[in-house]
């Protein structure tokens, strides 16, 4: 048997790390935001490429259409916008379209080319549909508008007049999206998501810190005890009265030793009456924990395992075991 402090924290330590490195990741994105200009983040590539979600786009073009549906609020329309890679639909107010080619003036014409302009934009994306479970942000009628309208954009008819089959694969119109421009406060959403990813992390961290010093604290127990078994950790399992390797207990002279889902040493002079339990958790499966009851002190819980084949049988050996040899009162809350 080898000493581990990490007993029964190696999951949580994995995940523990990965929320930290998903955390890192998520605030070098948001000093990004704030550090780089929309070109610099644009050129890095974080651009409009078939995907939802906030991204960045250089501005080519924008076209006012004629389109209705109940989706538009009193001040809003829907634009043909031209992008250094295609085509696609914008849905924005005048101010969003002010914020989007950063300028208060905007022509009376109905296109506004703005080739010349070199404008990066950040935008956000919407898919028709994010996934089965949600709503529907493009119905069938809007996207059989959005392709008829494309038909009869003068922007989009242009740039594909000279030869068609070819002009559309290099600058394709993506009638599944639209894209919005983000409104005042939209950031707060991603500041909130990670605080939460730094708080997990957090939480874990303590978690691991917390099984460590207990293990650490059981150990000692035991080294104090039984002086023998910190020179040759093994001579719990050589000279073991009882032993079950796959439900990691066993018991060494006076001690009831629990190894699995951490180290836990017991006297078996400490307790009077244990009581077996399971508890049932979402996504976690099944975890087998044991109450040890004594006379003058809080009761003890202690995770034992988590579910296997054959576990029951396991446990029921073990009790029969601390009852019929050491006279210990058994009771199975399963």
């Amino acid at each position: 048997m080898r000493k581990s402090y990490l007993r029964g924290t190696w999951l949580t330590l994995f995940f523990a790390i990965l929320f930290v490195l998903m955390s890192i990741g998520g605030i070098q994105s948001l000093y990004d935001d704030r550090t780089k200009s929309a070109e610099v983040q644009y050129k890095e590539g974080k651009q409009f490429q078939k995907s939802s979600g906030y991204t960045f786009i250089k501005v080519e073009a924008l076209e006012e259409l004629d389109i209705k549906d109940d989706s538009l609020k009193d001040n809003q329309k829907f634009y043909m916008l031209q992008h250094e890679h295609g085509f696609v639909m914008l849905k924005a107010s005048k101010e969003d379209v002010k914020k989007l080619i950063q300028s208060n003036d905007i022509p009376n014409e109905k296109l506004i080319d703005l080739k010349d302009k070199n404008i990066y934009s950040r935008v956000n994306a919407i898919f028709e549909r994010e996934s089965k479970w949600e709503k529907l942000n493009i119905s069938p009628e809007l996207k059989e508008k959005f392709e008829n309208a494309a038909e009869h954009s003068l922007i989009f008819r242009e740039s594909v007049s000279d030869n068609q089959s070819s002009k559309l694969q290099e600058k394709p119109f993506l009638s599944n999206y639209y894209l919005a421009v983000p409104v005042k406060g939209s950031d707060i959403g991603a500041y909130a998501m990670e605080v939460v990813f730094l708080l997990i992390p957090f939480f874990l961290i303590k978690s691991v810190i917390k099984n460590i010093r207990k293990n650490k604290a059981e150990y000692e127990e035991l080294f104090i005890e039984y002086p023998e078994t910190e020179r040759d950790l093994d001579i719990l399992v050589r000279e073991a009265k009882y032993i079950n390797k796959k439900l990691k207990v066993l018991i060494y002279k006076d001690a009831l030793i629990i190894y699995g889902r951490g180290f836990n040493f017991q006297l078996l002079s400490g307790f009077s009456k244990v009581t077996f339990d399971r508890e049932i958790r979402k996504g976690r499966g099944i975890s087998y924990i044991a109450y040890f009851h004594n006379n003058f002190e809080t009761d003890e819980k202690v995770k034992v395992c988590s579910n296997y084949k054959n576990l029951r049988e396991d446990i029921d050996e073990l009790g029969k075991t601390l009852k019929e040899t050491f006279g210990k009162t058994v009771r199975y809350n399963f």
